[in-house]
């Protein structure tokens, strides 16, 4: 069973070039261990430079898995560093998947 990761990331405005690019590779190291990014999206009102991924991952070690592979990866202190320098505030939310009785 499938179980679904939210990550809700607020981002220093004049970081938000920077994040994205790093978040590039980031990306590729995750979805080589199997994580799958549904969606992306930014804020258009409310709090802006507030980026929220949606990620379907295997179950809960598959969490660990992915951090482990990133930590472990030769481009992750360059990553750290500008996700350091970029990231004012993240939230990570595990979810499943739910669905409304039709009636």
């Amino acid at each position: 069973m499938s179980i679904y990761l939210q990550a809700t990331l607020e981002i220093e405005g004049t970081g938000m070039a920077r994040f994205t690019d790093i978040m590039g590779e980031a990306l590729s190291i995750l979805e080589s261990v199997g994580w799958k990014l549904n969606a992306a999206y930014m804020h258009c009102t409310g709090r802006l430079n507030t980026v929220i991924d949606h990620w379907e991952l295997e179950d809960m070690n598959h969490f660990d898995r992915g951090m482990q592979a990133l930590m472990g990866h030769p481009r992750f202190p360059a990553i750290h560093q500008v996700l350091g320098e970029t990231v004012r505030n993240e939230t990570l939310v595990f979810m499943q998947k739910f669905d409304y009785p039709r009636r």
